[in-house]
């Protein structure tokens, strides 16, 4: 999104895991497909690892936005699709060790890390395990989103996501002229400077997904 780079100086800084969190329906899992398939486009190897959608939803959400139908043309090539289902038993580290086996990649999304939560078993170990998880996703790609469903204003689930990643970004719904708007907001970036905290409309319709003319104190 050019409205988005232009914020933060050019784009998510390379070798750093953004969290993008947000409610239910505030646009996380398109937010992340539009990331992969500008990064598709530009010849970038780009992953799609999701523990919530499977690859034919994936496929089907990418088709309901004009702009993101082209990543038809570089599907198993250079951006995968890989659904990962979760059992009893399986845990953060195991997900970390899956991941492992993948090739070393451009562009990352996880979507999402509240499926990890679930099967933590403990918070103090899933704390330790994201850690692991942030450190693994910088040696794995140049840059990586994991998305987290919160709350009201919560920026994370409460154990301690945005502090380890290297930037926060946030979706959000707000009334604003006594209609909902969809909003993002940056909280953090590290290696860039920005104005923290301040909502801006962000559009997700037919034809893609774009920075509003709104900005919202």
């Amino acid at each position: 999104m050019s409205g988005l780079d232009k914020l933060i100086e050019g784009g998510f800084p390379e070798k750093t895991s953004v969290l993008l969190s947000g409610g239910p329906g505030a646009g996380k899992t398109l937010v992340g497909l539009n990331f992969l398939v500008d990064g598709a486009k530009q010849g970038e190897k780009c992953c799609y690892l999701s523990l919530s959608e499977n690859e034919d939803e994936l496929k089907r959400a990418v088709q309901s936005i004009e702009s993101l139908k082209i990543a038809s043309e570089f599907l198993n090539k250079n951006l995968i699709f890989k659904y990962i289902e979760l059992g009893e038993g399986d845990d953060l580290d195991y997900f970390i060790k899956i991941m492992s086996s993948y090739p070393d990649l451009d562009r990352i999304v996880i979507d999402n890390i509240n499926k990890l939560l679930i099967f933590a078993e403990t918070k103090r170990l899933y704390r330790i395990n994201f850690i692991k998880l942030i450190k693994r996703l910088k040696q794995k790609a140049k840059c990586s989103l994991v998305l987290c469903e919160t709350v009201g204003d919560a920026m994370d689930t409460g154990n301690g996501e945005a502090f380890e990643c290297d930037g926060t970004v946030q979706l959000s719904f707000l009334e604003f002229e006594e209609k909902p708007v969809r909003t993002i907001k940056i909280q953090k970036m590290r290696y860039t400077s920005f104005e923290p905290n301040i909502s801006r409309e962000i559009i997700i319709d037919k034809k893609g997904i774009r920075l509003g003319t709104s900005k919202i104190i």
